[in-house]
């Protein structure tokens, strides 16, 4: 009996273990579908976003498809380019490590740099210049891809 209770235990541990890893690293995807949860756009106080508002970004390997209210708005590709420039780029002190990356619509190099950062659930986005109240800092959760 003590053999079967040892290896039970074991064997829930390294279930425990193999899902925690692979929850890590989908963590970090940006491959899903987003649903918008929190924006502060210059001035303007935060505004929170309810669950099933119809404001979502979906991304595929090199696509996305932005929907307001439900609507699809705007699509097309986007890459991810590692860049460092973001507190110069934003106006920001950001904690070192965070937002190293930014993302580029539809080969866009002309228009503001857009800096993302995911983490578990949660997607931000950093963009314009916050001292000239110009700043934009948008928040999406990963939802269940209901396409």
């Amino acid at each position: 009996m003590k053999y079967f209770m040892t290896t039970i235990g074991i064997a829930a541990l390294i279930v425990f273990f193999v899902s925690c890893q692979k929850d890590g690293a989908a963590s970090t995807s940006i491959i899903g579908t987003w649903e918008l949860k929190q924006a502060q756009n210059g001035m303007i106080p935060t505004v929170d976003y309810p669950q099933g508002n119809g404001n979502r970004l979906v991304f595929s390997a090199s696509g996305y498809e932005k929907y307001t209210n439900g609507n699809l708005v705007k699509s097309g590709s986007y890459t991810l380019v590692n860049d460092a420039s973001v507190e110069a780029s934003v106006g920001l002190v950001i904690p070192p490590g965070q937002f190293t990356n930014r993302m580029v619509f539809d080969n866009d190099l002309v228009s503001p740099k857009t800096f993302i950062e995911v983490s578990n659930i949660k997607l931000t986005l950093l963009s314009g210049y916050f001292p000239l109240d110009g700043g934009s800092k948008v928040v999406y959760e990963r939802i269940e891809d209901k396409h």
